[in-house]
């Protein structure tokens, strides 16, 4: 008999679908474009630089991802913006007043390096030259319009470098921070009003009214007035004299003698007259200011009436022993004489 040959039953192989393989390839192309541009990105490859800054005044409008540059160059974001610091975070000095807020920064060294900078700032000797030269940080306004606000690093060589965090204490290198412009004009405005409520208004008033009232007390003064009027009285006095001299000189005649002894008693009168007219106008000088005009007026006169004095002294002195100069003129050398 013969013997049946097994049957197996024969397994089609099955058929991919082509959706399947689209979709798979489709896939794959998007992880890798994804994959790409993350890398491209260096968030794979960089390690972040935080540092911080410790604000004093309002935060508002300053966002989390918000630009961080230096001159207007962008070399970061802002990472955080926190209300109070954890104590692994770092711990403020016992002396810092008020309630600064901590703001964690997040710095690209690619940016920098980059931009053209050679990031040794980024070390810790770079970075302690940099504060000693004044970097600062200060929130700027990104947008009048938005009112969002960046962080703007800068040099200011004549801030004070006032850290906020006790050194050692935070794992962040801490940049110290100005106030905005406005904050800033706040400050000297808040001074300014404090220096002008320190003015004694009050006694200011009362000086004023006392000068004006000494001013006036002068001007009604008895003693000036009555001074005034005997410098009037000695001024005319001289000019009557002064007269008197010129015209005996003029009608001089023959008899020299009486002629002598009349200019001796109208040099004696002038003399008096001067005198009297020096003690009015010392005791004018004594009632004014010194540095006021009329004063500087006052001694210009006296040292008139004393030229004036002396020179009549003179004169006379000469007329006594030239008697004659009268006649014939005073004598002049004949190489002195004009040709």
């Amino acid at each position: 008999m013969a013997k049946k040959e097994a049957t197996q039953p024969v397994v089609m192989a099955k058929r991919i679908s082509p959706t399947a393989i689209g979709a798979f390839v489709v896939t794959a192309f998007a992880i890798l474009v994804v994959v790409l541009v993350v890398a491209g990105s260096g968030k794979f490859f960089k390690k972040p630089i935080k540092f911080i800054c410790m604000f004093p005044g309002d935060l508002n409008g300053l966002r989390i991802g918000a630009p961080v540059k230096f001159r207007g160059v962008q070399i970061g974001t802002v990472s955080a913006i926190k209300l109070k610091l954890r104590p692994s975070e770092g711990q403020i000095k016992p002396e810092v007043k008020g309630f600064p807020l901590p703001v964690v920064l997040e710095l690209d060294p690619a940016m920098v390096t980059g931009g053209g900078g050679t990031g040794e700032a980024f070390g810790q000797a770079g970075f302690e030259q940099m504060l000693q030269r004044g970097l600062r940080a200060q929130l700027s306004v990104e947008s009048l319009l938005t009112g969002l606000l960046y962080v703007d690093l800068d040099l200011h060589p004549h801030a004070p470098l006032n850290l906020v965090l006790v050194p050692g204490s935070s794992p962040y290198r801490e940049i110290p921070t100005v106030p905005t412009t406005m904050e800033a004009f706040q400050e000297k405005a808040t001074a300014a009003l404090a220096d002008f409520d320190k003015i004694d208004f009050q006694a200011m008033a009362a000086s004023i009214t006392d000068a004006a009232n000494s001013i006036k007390s002068l001007a009604n003064s008895p003693d000036l007035h009555a001074t005034l009027a005997g410098l009037n009285e000695a001024t005319r006095n001289l000019n009557q004299t002064v007269i008197a001299i010129r015209t005996t000189v003029n009608n001089t005649g023959a008899r020299i003698d009486p002629l002598l002894d009349h200019l001796q008693r109208n040099s004696d009168e002038v003399n008096t007259t001067l005198k009297q007219t020096r003690t009015t106008l010392v005791q004018l000088q004594s009632t004014i200011d010194p540095d006021s005009p009329l004063a500087v007026r006052l001694n210009q006169a006296l040292d008139e009436f004393t030229n004036t004095a002396q020179s009549l002294g003179e004169l006379t002195d000469y007329l006594q022993e030239n008697p004659s100069s009268l006649i014939r003129g005073r004598y002049v050398p004949d190489q002195d004489q004009a040709h």
